[in-house]
Order: C-alpha cells, then sequence, then structure tokens
C-alpha cells in the first residue's frame, strides 16, 4: 500500500507523490529508496509539526534527460579491403634528340671523301671508270661547305676547288649543289697535255649515318679551256662524272 503512490508516480512522470500522511516521510523515504527525500521539502508548522511536501525547484514531472546515443559502430565499409594507393606519378622522361641531328653544337670542321664513279669525255664517245678524293672544310653551324679535290680519269687529271652547299642542314638526308673551278690536264696524245682552266657545276645528295659520316652521291658537268689565236676560249670536250661514296669528320 506505501508503495502504490510511488509506482504511479514513475509510471505517469508526472508531480511527486503525496505522503501517507500529512505529518508522516513521503513514501519513497519510509521505504528508503535513496535519492527520494531529496525531492521534499520539510515543513514545520506553528504547532511543531513536521510535514513534507513537494519541492517545486527539484524539477518534479520534468521530462527525463534522453539517454546518450551510443557512439556510432564501424561502417559496412569499415571492413572492407583498402583502396590500392595511386601509382606514384613520376616526370615525364625528357625527349633527346641525337645529338648528330642537333643544331648548334660542337662538331667537327674536316672531312675526308672517297668517291668512286665513272665518268664520260667528248659527251659520250669514251667511258672510263673515275676516281676522286677530297677534302671538305665546314663551320660549327651552317651547311656551306669548302671542297678541295683532286680526281683521275684515264685521260684527265683534274684538280679543283668548289663551294658546296648543304640543303636541309642538320638532317638525315640533305640534298647539295656545288660550283668548282680548277685545272685539268688531258693524257690524250691528241689533245694538249698541258694544265687548263676548268669549270663544273654539280648536283647531289648527301645521306648522314651519323653525325659525321655520311655517304654521298653527285652528278657533274665539267667544261674545260684552250688556248686559241684569240686566247683562252671554252673547248668544246666536256666531262660528265657520277660519283658515288663516303664521307667522315674528323
Amino acid at each position: 500500500m506505501l508503495l502504490a503512490p510511488l509506482v504511479l508516480a514513475a509510471a505517469l512522470g508526472q508531480a511527486c507523490p503525496a505522503p501517507d500522511s500529512r505529518y508522516g516521510p513521503p513514501p519513497c523515504a519510509a521505504a528508503n529508496v535513496p535519492g527520494c527525500l531529496p525531492g521534499y521539502r520539510r515543513q514545520v508548522d506553528r504547532f511543531g509539526h513536521v510535514t513534507y511536501a513537494c519541492d517545486p525547484a527539484y524539477g518534479w514531472g520534468a521530462e527525463p534527460a534522453p539517454a546518450p546515443a551510443p557512439p556510432p559502430g564501424p561502417g559496412p565499409d569499415a571492413y572492407a579491403a583498402p583502396a590500392p594507393a595511386p601509382a606514384p606519378a613520376y616526370p615525364p622522361e625528357p625527349a633527346y634528340e641525337p645529338a648528330w641531328r642537333g643544331r648548334g653544337e660542337p662538331r667537327h670542321q674536316v672531312a675526308l671523301v672517297l668517291m668512286p664513279g665513272t665518268a664520260t669525255l667528248d659527251r659520250g664517245t669514251t667511258s672510263d671508270g673515275a676516281g676522286g678524293v677530297a677534302m671538305e672544310l665546314r663551320g660549327v653551324r651552317g651547311g656551306a661547305r669548302l671542297r678541295l679535290g683532286f680526281e683521275y680519269t684515264r685521260w684527265t687529271r683534274v684538280a679543283e676547288a668548289a663551294l658546296k652547299f648543304d640543303f636541309n642542314e642538320g638532317g638525315l638526308v640533305r640534298p647539295f649543289l656545288a660550283l668548282g673551278v680548277g685545272a685539268a690536264r688531258f693524257e690524250r696524245i691528241d689533245l694538249d697535255r698541258a694544265w687548263h682552266p676548268t669549270g663544273s657545276v654539280s648536283g647531289g645528295v648527301d645521306l648522314y649515318l651519323a653525325r659525321d659520316f655520311f655517304l654521298t652521291a653527285e652528278l657533274k658537268q665539267r667544261a674545260f679551256t684552250q688556248d686559241t689565236d684569240h686566247g683562252l676560249e671554252v673547248s668544246s670536250l666536256h666531262q660528265t662524272s657520277f660519283f658515288v661514296g663516303a664521307g667522315f669528320y674528323f
């Protein structure tokens, strides 16, 4: 019977239960329930009687504070395999151009060129094997060359200096043109065996397999001069030569 008001108040969560008697202690105090007595206020009337009343400041009837939520547990992805680390990023490797194709780089200036071939004299009336050797000089850059050469056939000997210009400087294939002047001597008994001035024009292509090594092919047309009563004149003799060979700078 003493616990009935306490149970009812706890179920409803409203005002504190009143004591069974005006002068007796509250039910929870009579039942020795810890923490209940502080919810009442002791009063003494004018006759010295002790009474107990609910203490409004105690917060009877207030809604209890919600219990703290449990910490969140691991999600469904907590036990998943970790994502693989991204591949390390490396800077791209520099693109290297072959040194022999670069511009402005140091290069050798002197070349030796060997050129076997064939030659015709008198516009094709004779044809013989020919051979040539030349020395080429070039600067540190550019396609201009100075070529000093000597050519040999059964019927002619020619020493010549020429200006040669390579197009497509720095490339693998370099077409060229050349203009030359020199002196020639005939080895035929029906021709003057003295040295006479000559002039030539030629064109061809150089194939550079390395910065300082190349293969060459060249077609050349040469005119001779002769002494006459009127002075030095161009002879009717012409020579057409075709050479292939190789050269290397050192």
